[in-house]
């Protein structure tokens, strides 16, 4: 009886221990990500203080020294809301391993997206570069050019909402961008009253 109950006691210390080092493992493997994420944000926000910048994704990665590192991809936008916002992707390893990192990946560039239609528009400045730019949305451009108009951006299933609207105008335009790269509807609303 007494040898259940030590088996028993031993057990559920076992039980104990195994539980407080998974709790250990998770915070410390959630603070290195934190420390990554901070890292990073604080270099780019360095570097381009008035850009928007957004992490995509994490991912723990280990090296060939069997050394754990964090492989982190970062958005960062340049002239958001503005007629031609610039986009580009980040990769950046930390803590730094022993090989040169990537160059960033330009998305948008010279406010032209899609070479060719129809094309992929994945991204709400590539819809918002379309929006005014694609044939069929001339108008739209005009008002822009007039107006110096700010577009808002949200995503539908199949494709994206982009609102140019200025505080100056009677009137604000909404143009839907197929994700495949079509301009789908072009529509001017009057403000109300």
């Amino acid at each position: 009886m007494r040898i259940k109950r030590e088996i028993l006691l031993i057990g559920i210390l076992i039980v104990i221990i195994l539980v407080l080092y998974s709790f250990t493992t998770f915070f410390k493997k959630n603070v290195e990500q934190a420390d990554a994420s901070k890292f990073v944000l604080e270099d780019l926000k360095g570097k381009y203080p008035t850009a928007d910048v957004s992490i995509i994704e994490i991912k723990q990665k280990f090296n060939n020294y069997n050394e754990k590192y964090f492989e982190v991809k970062v958005s960062l936008t340049l002239n958001k809301g503005m007629p031609c916002p610039e986009l580009y992707q980040y990769y950046y390893n930390y803590p730094v391993q022993n090989f040169v990192p990537s160059p960033p990946e330009k998305i948008t560039s010279g406010c032209t997206v899609c070479a060719t239609t129809p094309c992929q528009i994945a991204f709400e400045e590539e819809a918002a570069i379309a929006s005014h730019s694609f044939s069929g949305t001339e108008n739209v451009n005009d008002y822009i050019q007039n107006n110096s108009a700010r577009y808002q951006v949200s995503e539908m299933t199949a494709s994206w909402k982009v609102k140019w609207d200025s505080k100056n105008a009677t009137d604000y335009y909404e143009v839907e961008v197929g994700k495949n790269g079509t301009i789908i509807n072009v529509t001017k609303i009057p403000k109300k009253s």
